[in-house]
């Protein structure tokens, strides 16, 4: 593997990749958070799922603006917290 201020370009790329794909999964859960809490009964248990999934979209958003990613994959995941933002609406939650 080489090494010095050359490598530096390819680890950055890897590490958004890597962290792409776990935001990416992040999103996928926190859309199940919110169909478990259209499912789920008890008042505690909807309000801990819907915490949940809003936390994941707050990292999510957060995390999202410190990569470089290709257009292809950031649309990818834009949509998905478009979709994630709507659910957590339907569920009650607000944005500023």
């Amino acid at each position: 593997m080489a090494q010095g201020p050359n490598q530096y370009p390819a680890l950055r790329d890897d590490f958004d990749q890597l962290t792409l794909e776990v935001l990416l999964t992040d999103v996928d859960l926190a859309l199940t958070f919110t169909d478990v809490a259209r499912n789920v009964s008890g008042q505690g248990a909807i309000a801990q799922t819907i915490r949940n999934a809003r936390k994941a979209y707050n990292v999510i958003s957060r995390e999202r603006s410190k990569l470089a990613i290709s257009e292809d994959d950031s649309s990818e995941l834009d949509a998905k917290l478009v979709v994630l933002k709507r659910r957590l609406e339907e569920l009650g939650e607000t944005f500023d």
